[in-house]
């Protein structure tokens, strides 16, 4: 039988037919280790440290006997010696399998021949998804990486170079885009990208794909992109010029209808805990906090649906969740208990398939401060393992969570403080974030903690300070330079931009967000409330809708911007239904006071006037106006005009 190794994408083993063929995943890494040497001979000790990293010698080697044992006993099944064990050696027997690295060495000097040689590869991302410990494996397989993408990025620029004005680009077009995909943050392969593109009948393509990058690589950061990727996007994008001007909106845009959407991928929930007495709640809210702050960072997975955690908490105290989960979709649980054995808490977690209660995955986590960035790791990453066949690690970054407990400890603190919104609650979660950033100064989800408290301030005090949101700004753009990959910078700084009536700043930071993070529904919402405040009520009323899907047990917040949009759109009743499903009506009774009188619903509009000025006896609708951001002129005339009629001055 020929077996081949495969080590671009999965690392893997194939038979003739292209099968994957089981074998133990150590012994599959020792062969690429050895493939990819001098010598395809290694000492004991030294696959020991190369497979386990740093630990005790003794220890490593024991590891190494087992694996090495299992590695035996199929290669006995299969009839066939991949590995030769010997008693101080390995190495790998060259003569039993083939592996698709050897194309890399046997390509051919014709540049063009070369990369469709290459091409055969697929993938061009050595060992995406194939973890390694220790310093030693780590600089071998950036090594490795890097030897090549040099490879790679030399064989299409003198493709490139070489290719006529009139020849078929479709090799070079395909490769340009493989490598880009592979390392998508290379400045090089990110210029060639744009060549590659630059003609017809692909210059849409093109300008979508710098478009996009632009924004994610620099967004509002305080750095220029290099000069010589300027210049090929505006050689590229100076042929766009001359195109009809997208016409203008309606003065009053209504809402269009829209064919369902298809159903999406699986939904998951991860439910915390809710089984301890009161002489235990701290643990009880730490362990809270992290199921949330997983879910969150969950929220990056293509191919799964994150259920936001807020309706994840009134699920887990449901008396009839089956109910629930099956009313709103929800494919898979992630069931939580705490334990207190005397001395430790422990999380107790099981992955259950709610089709039919089959119990996937169950473990159980140290509720130690000081485990909790290792829990947050094997907690997503058993998670991942059993409902993903795919996922996105590199916008998983584990990183910020690993670096030092006690930032995390304080980071789960302030996220608990912000369940209030209280000013003393805003002011003590500010406190937490300090302190995790006293441990790690570049904790990214701290900073953008501190962005949402100073503009949580700014709502809450109303004395339109501004300062606070340039602080909020300020710490948004610090928390996106040191986690650009994680969404909460862009996030606070979509916030901030729209408190600051920088409507197209907010909305091009929250496309960010949306991006990273495609299923996280507090940063749609909030997007949608960005756009209803940009006068695009139609576009928001769809967003936040999405939102109430993700988290069908929405906070009120939800409710409320579905409301505006419905009002902006004059569907006034409609806007009145939101707000009737508000825990707590009694936010938005001026909209609600403004939307029963357009609706010519009198009564209940000077019922709520009445209401609205108990509380705000000194409320008065130009002041009031002044300070809620609006885009269009017709917006702000709607709103007046609704409070007017309902009987405000």
């Amino acid at each position: 039988m020929d077996f081949r190794l495969l080590t671009f994408g999965d690392l893997r083993l194939v038979d003739g037919t292209g099968s994957t063929v089981p074998f133990p995943e150590k012994g599959l890494l020792s062969a690429c280790f050895l493939l990819t040497g001098p010598s395809p001979q290694k000492s004991r000790s030294e696959l020991a440290e190369f497979l386990w990293g740093d630990i005790a010698t003794d220890k490593a080697l024991a590891n190494l006997r087992q694996t090495l044992s299992r590695v035996k006993n199929r290669q006995d099944e299969l009839g066939v010696e991949l590995l030769l064990i010997e008693q101080s050696t390995v190495s790998v027997n060259r003569d039993a399998l083939t592996n698709d690295l050897s194309i890399l060495g046997a390509v051919s000097s014709d540049p063009q021949i070369a990369l469709e040689e290459l091409l055969q590869l697929g993938r061009w991302d050595f060992l995406a998804r194939t973890e390694v410990i220790g310093s030693l494996a780590r600089t071998w397989l950036r090594t490795q990486r890097d030897r090549i993408k040099t490879q790679m990025l030399a064989t299409l620029r003198e493709a490139m170079e070489g290719l006529a004005e009139d020849a078929d680009a479709t090799t070079v077009k395909e490769a340009a885009l493989r490598l880009f995909e592979a390392h998508p943050d290379d400045e090089a392969i990110y210029q060639l990208l744009g060549q590659a593109y630059a003609g017809e009948p692909q210059l849409e393509s093109a300008r979508h794909i710098f478009e996009s990058r632009r924004k994610y690589r620099w967004g509002e950061l305080q750095a220029n992109p290099d000069p010589q990727t300027l210049n090929v996007a505006r050689r590229i994008f100076e042929r766009q010029r001359g195109l009809a001007p997208t016409p203008a909106q309606p003065a009053r845009p209504k809402m269009e209808i829209v064919p369902p959407t298809p159903i999406g991928p699986p939904k998951l929930v991860l439910l915390p805990p809710v089984n301890l007495t009161a002489d235990h709640q701290m643990a009880a809210f730490l362990s809270s906090s992290l199921l949330e702050d997983i879910t969150v960072g969950l929220c990056v997975l293509k191919t799964v649906t994150m259920v936001a955690h807020y309706t994840a908490e009134k699920i887990a105290l449901d008396i009839d969740r089956i109910a629930t989960l099956e009313k709103h979709g929800i494919n898979y649980v992630l069931d939580t208990r705490l334990s207190f054995d005397g001395s430790a808490y422990w999380l107790f977690a099981q992955l259950i398939y709610a089709g039919n209660d089959e119990v996937i995955w169950a473990e159980r986590f140290s509720m130690d401060a000081h485990d909790l960035p290792r829990q947050h790791r094997e907690i997503a990453q058993r998670i991942v393992a059993s409902v993903a066949s795919y996922i996105e690690r590199n916008e998983f970054s584990r990183g910020y969570f690993e670096r030092s407990p006690e930032t995390y400890h304080q980071y789960l603190l302030g996220q608990r403080y912000l369940k209030g919104l209280g000013l003393p609650d805003i002011r003590r979660a500010r406190k937490a974030f300090q302190n995790a950033l006293k441990e790690n100064p570049y904790f990214s989800p701290a900073l953008s903690g501190i962005a949402r408290t100073y503009h949580l301030e700014w709502l809450v005090t109303a004395q339109g300070n501004d300062k606070l949101l340039e602080i909020a700004e300020e710490q948004a753009g610090k928390a996106i330079a040191t986690g650009q990959d994680i969404v909460g910078g862009y996030h606070q700084f979509g916030v901030a931009k729209l408190y600051q009536s920088k409507f197209d700043e907010s909305i091009d930071a929250f496309e960010l967000a949306e991006t990273i993070s495609p299923h996280y529904a507090d940063v749609i919402a909030d997007y949608a409330d960005t756009l209803m405040h940009a006068s695009k009520p139609g576009e928001a009323l769809k967003k936040v809708e999405r939102a109430i899907k993700l988290n069908p047990l929405s906070p009120d917040l939800y409710f409320w911007t579905a409301a505006g949009a419905n009002y902006c759109l004059e569907c006034y009743d409609e806007a009145n239904a939101y707000i009737a499903r508000m825990a707590d009506p009694a936010q938005a009774s001026r909209l609600a006071a403004a939307s029963a009188a357009m609706a010519g619903n009198m009564r209940k509009a000077k019922a709520l006037v009445r209401q609205v000025k108990e509380t705000y006896p000194d409320f008065e609708v130009d002041t009031w106006l002044s300070i809620v951001p609006f885009r269009e002129q017709w917006q702000t005339d709607l709103y007046r005009e609704g409070l007017k009629r309902a009987g405000f001055k």
